[in-house]
């Protein structure tokens, strides 16, 4: 038995796709166990338990390395052309590390140092890494421009975390940042006096459509294949290997007949969202992990109705994808009332759910006995494979 939950964080390029993701772990039994008494079987679990590559989705992954953990053998265990050792904040570079660094980095492993703030004593490691981070809560913008200057000659990239705004995002791109951590981007970008375009708006309409309570199978035949995208999509997606039915479906009543209603829905609902322009499919993927762990958190507690958890996490960042407050983009929706008191106020039980997956991706707390990390990591797998099948 795991003795610690599990959470993934992207870290975004530029152009806002994915370039990695940092592993975050605590301890579930002890919330006092110390994080690096962790490290054996954290590193055990993720290298062979929780198979690191599926869970990065065969992307770079950053882990949190204190200095005992340095030195552990465990850590040559580690794919060195995946991984990333962050170097916590607090470690002292002492020659002992240095040396053991330099060893490490010499096997092929990549290192970057967390939560940056320049000192002399730095120097010989600044040498060795490949990336640095800023905590903007930590150091000023104009503190961390003069180092990024200062540094140019060398070959480091920088990187920001907890950005929380597209505003902090476009100040850091601008000083010379290329890689960015925080939830900025599952965030709405509210910009006075601009307007739904008129793609957006359609796609809003046809959710509108798709989600009528009391839609028949005729009706919702109709409204899918009315748009030929979706119809291409949705018929493309069950047809891939993410479903293996025996005999391929060519019709959307075919579908529909096969799934249920609820579930056409669902996967209609996801399509749509998925075809809305200039959003990072990170989004997509992340309201992903939230529908399918909403729906297993609720088949694991005996709720009603897993499907409408689903859709909850689905329409989770709904405000993100069309720019606008979670109020006004669910309001042309006809969902039932409990979904709009989770997604606009996290009310009620779907509202709680909502409000647990929040944290558990934040890292901020976790129910302490109630262990959802395997549930976390199927859904994080499920994710990845339902978003490159779209």
């Amino acid at each position: 038995m795991r003795h610690f939950s599990f959470a993934r964080q992207p870290i975004l390029n530029r152009s806002l796709e994915l370039h990695a993701y940092e592993f975050l772990y605590r301890p579930i039994e002890d919330e006092k166990q110390q994080t690096h008494s962790l490290t054996a079987e954290v590193i055990a679990s993720s290298a062979l338990d929780l198979g690191l590559q599926k869970a990065a989705n065969n992307h770079f992954v950053f882990i949190n390395i204190s200095y005992e953990d340095l030195f552990s053998p465990l850590i040559e265990a580690l794919p060195s052309e995946q991984v990333i050792l962050e170097l916590l904040e607090d470690i002292q570079p002492d020659a002992s590390l240095i040396e053991r660094a330099q060893e490490l980095s010499e096997k092929g492993f990549t290192f970057a140092l967390d939560d940056f703030v320049y000192s002399p004593k730095w120097d010989p490691l600044i040498e060795l890494a490949s990336i640095i981070k800023f905590d903007l809560t930590l150091t000023s913008i104009e503190v961390n421009k003069a180092l990024i200057e200062k540094l140019q000659p060398c070959a480091i990239q920088f990187l920001a975390e907890k950005i929380e705004t597209f505003d902090d995002f476009n100040a850091y791109k601008q000083i010379g940042c290329e890689l960015f951590q925080g939830y900025f981007f599952s965030r709405p970008e509210l910009i006075k006096g601009r307007t739904v375009s008129a793609s957006t708006f359609a796609i809003i309409q046809l959710l509108a459509h798709v989600n009528q309570v009391d839609i028949s199978m005729s009706e919702l035949e109709s409204t899918i294949e009315k748009d030929p995208n979706l119809t291409h999509m949705l018929l493309k997606y069950l047809n891939s290997a993410s479903f293996s039915f025996k005999n391929p479906i060519e019709r959307i009543k075919q579908a529909i007949v096969i799934l249920g209603i609820d579930e056409t829905k669902k996967w209609a609902t996801l399509i749509s969202l998925r075809s809305i322009p200039s959003k990072p499919l990170e989004l997509i993927k992340h309201a992903l992990v939230r529908a399918k762990l909403a729906e297993n958190i609720a088949v694991k507690n005996d709720k009603a109705h897993p499907n409408s958890y689903f859709l909850m996490g689905l329409l989770s960042t709904l405000d993100a994808l069309l720019d606008m407050t979670m109020k006004e983009a669910v309001k042309p929706l006809p969902l039932k009332s409990e979904i709009i008191d989770a997604l606009v106020e996290q009310k009620g039980e779907m509202g709680e759910v909502l409000k647990i997956i929040i944290k558990h991706e934040q890292q901020l707390n976790w129910p302490i006995g109630d262990n959802y990390s395997n549930d976390y990591l199927k859904a994080c797998q499920w994710a990845d494979d339902a978003s490159s099948s779209i």
